[in-house]
């Protein structure tokens, strides 16, 4: 039977300096069922714990690395990893991921439908009309995008449109910094903006 409870989960990885801490208002932990292999692959895996109003904490060395929000958060279990999804509710805010640059300071918001976390991994996947927003105001909008942790990269192969202050670009893949400093597109168009002043001493 499933199990209901409040309150806030802790869990401390112990590899590295990597601080991570899952709080939720209310939680539902399911028991393990005998189902048909059959039956089990029509419903799909069942989580092990659904959190609502989930928020997961990641921080290195003291400092805040990243904070995942959503309304509804499962884990599951699996032989070979362990993973969690976020989701947005039809009538709630979507789901949110806050990094942090090395010194701890904010340096991009992503929101999405739903996120995958592989907390072992350090992988992150978000889906359906992701907006990357960044500090130095750049704007990033695709239907697909990974993060991963290590290398503070995001990429994607999904079709991508990025504004900036001075330039509109967009193209099919992508690898970039989490804060959009730099990036790399495939195929790619863009449209650059010039200052007035410029083009009339170019004249």
């Amino acid at each position: 039977m499933p199990q209901r409870c409040s309150g806030t989960h802790w869990s401390v990885l112990a590899a590295g300096l990597i601080v991570v801490v899952l709080v939720g208002t209310g939680c539902e932990r399911r028991a393990r069922t005998t189902r048909s292999s059959s039956a089990e692959a029509d419903a799909g895996p069942t989580p092990t714990h659904i959190s609502w109003d989930a928020q997961f904490v990641m921080s290195e060395g003291g400092r805040p690395r990243a904070v995942i929000a959503a309304r509804r958060m499962e884990q599951y279990r699996t032989s070979d990893s362990t993973y969690s999804v976020w989701r947005s509710m039809h009538d709630t805010a979507r789901v949110r991921l806050q990094l942090y640059d090395q010194q701890g300071d904010s340096s991009a918001t992503v929101t999405a439908d739903s996120l995958v976390f592989q907390e072992r991994k350090g992988l992150l996947d978000a889906y359906q009309d992701v907006i990357v927003v960044t500090e130095t105001n750049k704007r990033l909008q695709t239907e697909h995008l990974i993060w991963r942790q290590a290398d503070r990269k995001i990429r994607t192969r999904r079709f991508v449109r990025i504004r900036t202050p001075t330039e509109v670009a967009q193209g099919n893949g992508l690898v970039a910094d989490e804060d959009l400093e730099t990036y790399q597109l495939g195929q790619f168009e863009a449209e650059v903006q010039v200052d007035d002043a410029e083009s009339g001493e170019n004249e």
